[in-house]
């Protein structure tokens, strides 16, 4: 017996689909481990060219923490540490990475303290740190998981001390995953919403004012250099550092992480 049209229909768009999808990724492996290979062979703008195109159309932690070596082996010191931030709201607990950004920071000029903060402020802020999304999430889904498991053996199960145990673990496990995925969502939200940048230029002037011929020059930021962004006016940013210091740069000079 012949299949129907639409039989064969589907059947195209399924394997289709599949196979486009699997060159695709075959080709983002390909593209990888060749840029990974001309890094080790010091071909370091073949490796940079083979991760930026690999970033162009996906968030990949590996590519951004490679390129970030490829410019500091380039002495590419604002690049480096841009490319460092980036992989650093995936993964902010990566051994590696926090080694090799903690050595290109110390390269950067400017020592900036930071002001004084309520404990309770640093716990929060590292509890929903950008790049813990997908710890909440998998808990979340753990949580979710044995919770509704227990809720439904609770409504097949007869005797009223063994109800009483399922109940409360269903309650309690539900309730767990909804917290975290509060915590998922909250942590998921910084990183759109996080609007930090580096300083890309090797010396740029803080001024009171955008765009002013007229304003005053109130501190000198260097290359490397990590600011928080507050505002935009025009081709100026409101910037705010560590120390709590804030003043105006032009965008050209910064390149949001």
């Amino acid at each position: 017996m012949k299949k129907p049209f639409i039989l064969y229909f589907v059947s195209f768009l399924f394997w289709g689909g599949f196979s486009v999808s699997s060159l695709a990724q075959l080709d983002l492996k390909q593209t990888f481990e060749a840029a990974n290979q001309a890094y080790a062979d010091g071909r370091y703008e073949d490796a940079q060219e083979g991760f930026e195109s690999i970033l162009v159309d996906h968030i990949h932690f590996e590519s951004e923490f490679n390129l970030g070596n490829v410019f500091y082996k380039q002495g590419k010191l604002a690049q480096s540490i841009l490319h460092y931030e980036r992989a650093r709201k995936h993964e902010p607990n990566h051994s590696d990475l926090r080694s090799n950004l903690t050595l290109a920071n110390a390269r950067v000029m400017d020592r900036i303290e930071s002001l004084p903060t309520k404990g309770i402020t640093d716990i929060w802020e590292r509890i929903v740190a950008p790049g813990r999304h997908q710890i909440w999430f998998r808990f979340m889904v753990c949580f979710w998981t044995i919770g509704f498991i227990s809720l439904a053996l609770w409504i097949w199960q007869s005797k009223i001390g063994n109800r009483r145990i399922l109940g409360t673990v269903g309650a309690s496990f539900v309730g767990m995953g909804l917290l975290c995925a509060l915590l998922e969502q909250s942590s998921a939200s910084r990183i759109e919403c996080s609007q930090e940048a580096v300083v890309m230029v090797d010396q740029a002037s803080v001024r009171n004012e955008p765009g002013s011929a007229s304003a005053l020059t109130l501190f000198v930021l260097h290359e490397g250099t990590k600011v928080r962004l507050l505002q935009q006016a025009g081709d100026h940013w409101e910037v705010a550092l560590l120390n709590g210091n804030v003043g105006w740069l032009p965008a050209s000079d910064l390149e949001e992480i």
